[in-house]
């Protein structure tokens, strides 16, 4: 069975698809004809999707996706490009949390949100851990904090990591982890997790890259199998989150200049 299939009892001829596939999948001899596809194209299509989101009369389905399973938007709901620049500009890395348990629901909301974050041909290799319990997070935070010492570092870095804690008090820790055989896992993952702290400011929470964390899971098989992943998985982004303590930011830093040259 084709993987591409055009419905020609819903299809305009309108040739949307046709501009819109990344890879060209999609042709038509003369405007009047219907779109096809091309011959392999089964085989060069990375469900990126596109000529989904692009018809207008959801005549594509693509494997066992089909337009009525996207979502519908209107775009008076896009955000402004200040609004945007305010938070990216506004988030700041937290570091005292309250004591306030994060909500279950409010987690898997943002996590819904990061299905769309973009990966290399599309391949959505990102899968999550979520350490939503006060417990769970402080026998993490022992596990890590054994790593950490171990390692060669300054007397100023181990006493602030003593004081402290690895999770600063975080009532949340969600970890994001690839199979070995993702294409580009470190990126994919980086932009999968900072969709996830984007959104997370939006919803006022407080969020912090774990580095010690990453670092220690990526290190210490014994952290491995205590979140349960494979010896061909690899932790590569993980956030602290939760909400903010006694931390009340009013203004946004200055940053310098960026170093920009143009070829």
């Amino acid at each position: 069975m084709d993987k591409i299939i055009i419905d020609r009892y819903l299809c305009v001829r309108c040739g949307q698809c046709i501009g819109a596939c990344p890879a060209r999948l999609f042709c038509r001899p003369t405007v009047n004809d219907y779109p096809a596809t091309i011959e392999n194209a089964d085989e060069y299509c990375i469900s990126c999707h596109h000529c989904l989101a692009v018809c207008p009369v959801q005549a594509i389905s693509v494997a066992e996706t089909n337009g009525s399973m996207c979502l519908d938007f209107a775009k008076e709901s896009i955000p402004r490009f200040e609004h945007i620049a305010t938070l990216a500009r506004m988030r700041r890395s937290i570091r005292h949390y309250s004591d306030k348990p994060l909500e279950k629901q409010v987690i898997e909301q943002l996590l819904d949100v990061v299905r769309w974050a973009p990966s290399a041909k599309n391949g959505l290799p990102v899968k999550w851990l979520v350490i939503n319990n006060r417990n769970k997070v402080l026998e993490l935070e022992k596990l890590v904090a054994q790593w950490v010492q171990s390692q060669p570092q300054t007397a100023r870095m181990r006493e602030a990591q003593e004081q402290n804690g690895i999770f600063r008090g975080a009532p949340c820790v969600i970890a994001a982890y690839t199979d070995a055989n993702a294409i580009w896992p470190a990126v994919d993952t980086a932009i999968a997790v900072e969709t996830l702290d984007l959104c997370a400011a939006a919803m006022r929470l407080g969020t912090c890259w774990a580095g010690f964390f990453i670092l220690a899971s990526q290190n210490e098989p014994e952290i491995n199998h205590w979140l349960g992943l494979s010896k061909t998985e690899t932790v590569h982004g993980a956030l602290m989150i939760g909400y903010v303590g006694d931390e009340a930011y009013r203004r946004i830093p200055y940053r310098p200049e960026l170093e920009l040259r143009w070829i």
